[in-house]
């Protein structure tokens, strides 16, 4: 197996307890101020079919802060994946050209213009998204952490199981 290739990095302040993924497409309904967290994407019942459909696509990470996204193509070497205590398979559906990484708190009062610094550009369709990662030196999630984000492209949205809420850092 070859080394992934490095797609970029994205530095987000969140002060929520999540992250999500999305292309524009699967936001384009959410209303401008709409608490849409709170309607839509609270429970699991609401979040599975999100997830599962690769639409917009969160994950926990049990704790605000600072986390560093490093986004590589393909998938994790498997030392890298044994060498690392959090790990989880996700999927997603890119139609737009653009993958936008933001607080899980911003659905609470969505606007819909994603910040250029926490936006990728990647081919459409769909990816498997694994994501990996450790509990940062200072023993405290969310200090500068790095979750690695591997983006491996599909023909078609992976099946995904998915069993309430998912969270990378537990």
């Amino acid at each position: 197996m070859s080394a992934a290739s490095v797609l970029g990095t994205v530095k987000l302040e969140i002060q929520g307890l999540g992250i999500i993924f999305y292309s524009p497409f699967a936001a384009a309904r959410v209303k401008e101020g709409e608490d849409y967290l709170s309607s839509h994407y609270s429970n699991a019942e609401d979040v599975g079919p999100h997830i599962r459909s690769g639409t917009i696509v969160g994950f926990g990470t049990g704790s605000p802060g600072t986390f560093v996204l490093r986004f590589f193509a393909g998938y994790p070497e498997p030392e890298t994946v044994a060498s690392l205590e959090f790990k989880l398979r996700l999927g997603i559906e890119i139609r737009d050209g653009t993958l936008c990484v933001r607080d899980l708190y911003d659905l609470l009062q969505w606007t819909g213009a994603c910040p250029p610094e926490q936006t990728l550009s990647l081919d459409d369709g769909f990816y498997h998204v694994t994501l990996c990662g450790a509990v940062p030196a200072s023993g405290i999630l969310g200090d500068n952490q790095t979750i690695l984000v591997y983006l491996n492209h599909l023909p078609a949205m992976p099946a995904l199981k998915v069993d309430g809420i998912p969270t990378l850092c537990s």
